[in-house]
């Protein structure tokens, strides 16, 4: 990472995968021979917009990130928040950021034309997240009726102006999505027609996961 790089994809990696239940973290399961974190990589380093890739991640495993993948590197938390918090300030120390891309290092289909998209989208909006419709019935505890017109939900990549989510950003913070940290006021787009790129949070998701990505390549 360079002082004058202004386009920064940030992939958060510091997971431990407690709920996978394995003794490696997911990010570096292997599907199809490959650890899941090198398929984020690779579509990051291939977007044709940014500067640099950092991949905030347990310091044990940052000479193997370097070594095979030659990316920036940054100490990972025990907690999402704090791993995201840690990465904005190495971004903000390191280099001259106006946009910021964080990517999901347990998303493996991500695509590099979107990633370029949200650069993109970021000339004109404060914020860039995934978004997507429910399809399913709604319930809430204690109301029957509950219109999922209503809400949508949230994930990974998402996109900012870096000085506005580096202002606002707290390590504390409850919520899951760095997005619902900005103020209500700002200019935000939520991006309906990105595919679902699916998350491995359980063992049962790598053969869906293994098999979208067999049939891509």
């Amino acid at each position: 990472m360079k002082p004058t790089d202004r386009n920064i994809i940030m992939i958060t990696a510091g997971g431990v995968g407690k709920r996978f239940g394995d003794s490696v973290p997911k990010q570096y399961v292997e599907i199809n021979g490959r650890k899941v974190i090198s398929y984020v990589i690779e579509a990051c380093k291939r977007s044709k917009l940014a500067d640099a890739v950092l991949v905030v991640a347990h310091p044990s495993y940052h000479e193997e990130l370097v070594a095979e993948f030659g990316v920036d590197v940054a100490d990972s938390g025990p907690e999402l928040n704090v791993t995201k918090r840690n990465g904005l300030d190495f971004v903000r120390e390191h280099s001259a950021c106006e946009k910021l891309i964080v990517a999901d290092a347990v998303r493996p289909a991500i695509e590099s034309q979107v990633i370029d998209r949200f650069f993109t989208l970021l000339d004109d909006y404060d914020a860039v997240a995934c978004a997507r419709k429910i399809t399913d019935s709604l319930g809430h505890y204690g109301e029957w009726i509950v219109n999922r017109e209503d809400y949508y939900t949230l994930s990974a990549p998402e996109g900012f102006k870096f000085n506005l989510i580096d202002k606002h950003f707290k390590a504390d913070s409850p919520y899951t999505e760095s997005i619902q940290q900005l103020p209500e006021t700002s200019k935000v787009y939520l991006d309906f027609d990105v595919p679902y790129y699916d998350k491995l949070t359980f063992p049962e998701d790598l053969a869906r996961i293994q098999s979208m990505l067999k049939e891509r390549t």
